[in-house]
């Protein structure tokens, strides 16, 4: 196996226990909202596009500050799916289309890495392709209602 089978190979793992940990502590939070009754972090409104755009405007802000202020140049600090992901997002929060190449290329990391991520990203369920019926040399990337659900209420229930 070479290293960019294992790099994958490694992030799909990684992907696959986040999303199997977020769904067991959904499903925990549901089955303490139903025994106790009381109140929890993660609320069930559903937040407006507005507020939802500022705090998701806010984690990239953060996190290109916090990359920016730590990162040596490694790598170390920076969230490159999470940073696409919650790009893809506010995209679509403001109705706008993205291309593929477009959120390679403003992730800031290596098009070929940031397309074998995304492409994780979509075997995980966490986004979709679809392809311009204008050009179908272009593939707009999208998040999946799942992933979206659970960016809204990681977003509504985030301190700022």
């Amino acid at each position: 196996m070479n290293s960019v089978e294992a790099e994958l190979a490694e992030l799909r793992l990684t992907l696959r226990q986040a999303n199997e940990n977020l769904d067991r502590l959904e499903r925990k939070i549901a089955d303490s909202r139903n025994l106790s009754g009381q109140e929890t972090g993660i609320k069930d409104d559903k937040p407006d596009s507005i507020d939802l755009i500022e705090r998701a405007e806010k984690f990239l802000e953060w996190g290109r500050l916090k990359s920016g202020t730590l990162d040596a140049g490694n790598g170390l600090f920076t969230d490159s799916c999470w940073n696409m992901c919650l790009d893809i997002f506010l995209c679509g929060l403001k109705d706008q289309q993205v291309t593929v190449s477009a959120i390679a290329h403003s992730s800031g990391i290596p098009m070929t890495t940031a397309m074998r991520y995304i492409n994780v990203m979509v075997e995980q369920g966490l986004l979709q392709k679809s392809s311009n019926p204008a050009d179908h040399r272009m593939v707009f990337v999208a998040v999946s209602q799942n992933c979206r659900t659970k960016i809204e209420r990681l977003l509504f229930s985030a301190p700022l």
